[in-house]
């Protein structure tokens, strides 16, 4: 059954002093009707600054609770009237049911059509020449490839005219294998494609992906519905979104996808996704928006624009299916040798009938030491077929560009595939190759793909991601509204990857604005390396991390967290970018609170715990081994306040006046307003419904002289 999340409205009246860092607050952490604590709160006050805009956004028509949609933005009727294509400026011809379009111009499409839309047009000089598809109430429908296929162009522009409602039916059956002919989308693209106007556009896709450009892909104004049993919206290159109404549907792949990670002939990067406006709603299967290097999400000052997301994931959208398998998984080789090119020769049980995989080099790493020295190992990625049961695997001379059984510098002998591991280690020894098989994230140190730190908060995750918003290097949030309940991490950015620039991924995730809502099955702000907010306001309403990061860094925000294990989680585990664990708090207002059964601690360092201003309230468990505070390292606190429902393990190192204070008591489930004995209220704030023992403060407001 689906839990049914507490509605949220972040609220909270503000008040900054400079002197003192207070922050005057007005939250509350509720019970939802399924028994787990959820974060809500009420509506923010006009102090709050106009870029942490307040939740009720969320409330749009484009969302409702079930995770299903409002289709009255997308009401029309399918046209059914004779088809039509006029041009004042281009070429077309008609074979049949097919129309070629052969040069740049203009042209309106009107009427119902069985067949497709085909463009052919040489590409120019400069690039930037381009055929514009007007859609006039026009209904394609075709099932034997797509049924718009742009072939060749600079760039092709799909333009929804105003008060149109226009449909793309891709009716062919269920993709089962790559085809070449064939295209990927309902709309597909060999070239960037571009979407406008001001009128409805329903894709509705059988195959494979909803709409499909190999380049770059913009979307602006339009009210686009996409629908497909794989991705809705993918750009291989990049995704911009600048206005409009979308919604996406994947019923087994994800929402939004770039896949090409390379810097371009003019030098910049891609595979990054951009949404600086637009009303977004997101149902997919596996992640909401999964992008092959960046997602940046902000507000267009210069536009005024400003975008509202919504991402339900996996089984909290009402539309997920069945999940195909991936054609190919990536796994590695180590050597200690890079003065060869390697490849895999994978094949199922008959060696003589298998498929060749070069090796991309991903980086170098040390190990070992003492008296043996240390050893310089090199990783290098493989593309695996999903069904491929052996390999073998061969060095080659650089010279050597074409693969080959027979000709070579050293080979391994068919050795079948270990898939409790992803890495095989290579050994060369004169013509010979031996194997063994280890682990990326261990053998690197823990520079592996992106994962979870510990232990997942959600058993009953599937084998594939179904994260909110999943980027494979960083994730840039400074404005815009996002709500999300995914069935795995709500945002997650990836530290260790293989990128095609030639770099490997750095999984960060930076907040300066917004106004950002996750409810996660598993953690909620999950960054590899750096987790760095200065903005905004965050809230996790419910997860089994909130915050987990290498180093953690609050300067800024108002940030409201629940989890059930930790609520902010600096780890230099597996997995990540292996820095010295830190949780650094310098500027704004954290409330954070866990539940108390089981091992939890609300903060919980790997290493160390520093603050110098801001104002963090923990609540967590009051005892030896759980606590509100645990750290591996020191704790050292010189400015800010720091309240601590619970107890802590480490005695804080404290200076610049700030001091302890003390209170004895059970706090649970009721609204408790902090007075210090400077006369000032540090916080006025809801508990959840958990029973708290205990407060410890250290705050260079002076002592605890009243809780009430």
């Amino acid at each position: 059954m689906k839990k049914t999340i507490s509605k949220l409205a972040l609220g909270l009246s503000l008040v900054v002093l400079a002197s003192c860092n207070k922050i005057s607050t007005s939250n509350s952490l509720e019970t939802s009707n399924h028994g787990s604590n959820t974060l809500e709160s009420a509506t923010p006050e006009s102090s709050v600054s106009s870029s942490q805009s307040s939740s009720e956004n969320h409330n749009s028509t484009s969302k409702n609770e079930g995770g299903s949609i409002d289709n009255s933005v997308y009401d029309g009727t399918e046209s059914t009237s004779n088809f039509s294509i006029t041009t004042s400026d281009g070429l077309y011809s008609k074979n049949n049911n097919i129309y070629t379009i052969s040069s740049y111009g203009t042209y309106t499409l009107n009427g119902a059509l069985d067949g497709q839309i085909y463009v052919d047009v040489e590409e120019t000089a400069d690039g930037k020449s381009t055929v514009e598809l007007e859609l006039n109430n026009v209904s394609i429908t075709y099932n034997i490839n797509s049924p718009i296929f742009v072939a060749s162009a600079d760039e092709v522009k799909i333009k929804a005219l105003k008060e149109t409602y226009n449909v793309i039916n891709d009716t062919r059956a269920l993709k089962t294998e790559d085809i070449e002919e064939q295209g990927e989308g309902a709309i597909y693209s060999k070239c960037d494609m571009k979407f406008a106007g001001s009128g409805v556009l329903i894709v509705n896709a059988s195959y494979n992906n909803g709409v499909h450009s190999t380049d770059d892909l913009e979307i602006k104004n339009i009210a686009l519905k996409t629908t497909a049993p794989n991705n809705a919206i993918k750009g291989n290159d990049s995704i911009s979104i600048e206005s409009g109404s979308i919604t996406a549907i994947s019923s087994g792949g994800d929402g939004l996808k770039t896949s090409n990670s390379k810097i371009s002939s003019k030098g910049n990067q891609k595979g990054s996704i951009d949404i600086s406006g637009g009303n977004i709603s997101i149902y997919s299967a596996c992640d909401g928006i999964d992008a092959s290097y960046d997602v940046n999400i902000s507000d267009n000052e210069a536009k005024e624009t400003s975008p509202k997301i919504t991402i339900y994931t996996n089984k909290y959208s009402d539309y997920s299916g069945e999940v195909a398998s991936p054609s190919t998984e990536t796994m590695y080789l180590r050597t200690t040798s890079n003065n060869y090119r390697y490849a895999c020769y994978f094949y199922d049980t008959d060696s003589t009938d298998g498929t060749w995989a070069d090796s991309t080099y991903v980086r170098s790493s040390q190990s070992g030491g003492g008296m043996g020295g240390r050893t310089t190992y090199y990783y290098y990625s493989v593309k695996r077929p999903a069904n491929a049961k052996s390999l073998k695997v061969y060095a080659f001379n650089s010279s050597q560009t074409t693969n080959s059984l027979t000709n070579y510098v050293a080979a391994s002998s068919g050795q079948t595939i270990n898939t409790n591991y992803d890495t095989a280690t290579v050994t060369l020894s004169g013509s010979n190759i031996t194997l063994g098989w280890t682990n990326y994230s261990s053998g690197q140190g823990g520079m592996g793909p992106g994962g979870g730190f510990g232990n997942s908060g959600n058993n009953d995750k599937a084998d594939y991601s179904a994260k909110g918003i999943k980027a494979n290097n960083n994730i840039n949030i400074s404005g815009g509204s996002i709500y999300i309940k995914a069935y795995d991490d709500g945002l997650h950015a990836n530290y260790g990857e293989a990128l095609e620039n030639g770099s490997t991924s750095t999984g960060d995730i930076i907040i300066t604005g917004g106004n950002t809502t996750v409810y996660a099955s598993d953690d909620g702000f999950h960054a590899d390396r750096y987790l760095k907010i200065s903005g905004g306001i965050n809230t996790v309403e419910y997860s089994y991390e909130a915050f987990e990061g290498n180093q953690i860094y609050i300067s800024g925000g108002i940030n409201n967290v629940y989890a059930t294990d930790d609520a902010i989680n600096a780890s230099n585990n597996a997995n990540t970018a292996r820095l010295n664990a830190t949780i650094n708090i310098s500027g704004g207002y954290t409330f954070a609170a866990v539940s108390l059964s089981g091992d939890t601690d609300c903060i919980d360092s790997n290493g160390t715990y520093v603050q110098t201003g801001g104002i963090m309230i923990a609540c967590g468990p009051n005892s030896s081994m759980s606590s509100a505070l645990d750290t591996d390292g020191a704790v050292t606190i010189s400015g800010g306040s720091l309240v601590l429902f619970g107890s802590y393990e480490k005695t804080p190192t404290l200076s610049n006046g700030v001091t302890k204070s003390t209170q004895s008591g059970t706090y649970s489930n009721k609204v408790y307003t902090i007075t210090y004995n400077n006369g000032e209220v540090i916080t006025t704030q809801k508990l959840p419904n958990q029973s708290y023992k205990n407060i410890n403060s250290f705050s260079v407001n002076g002592t605890i002289s009243n809780v009430a």
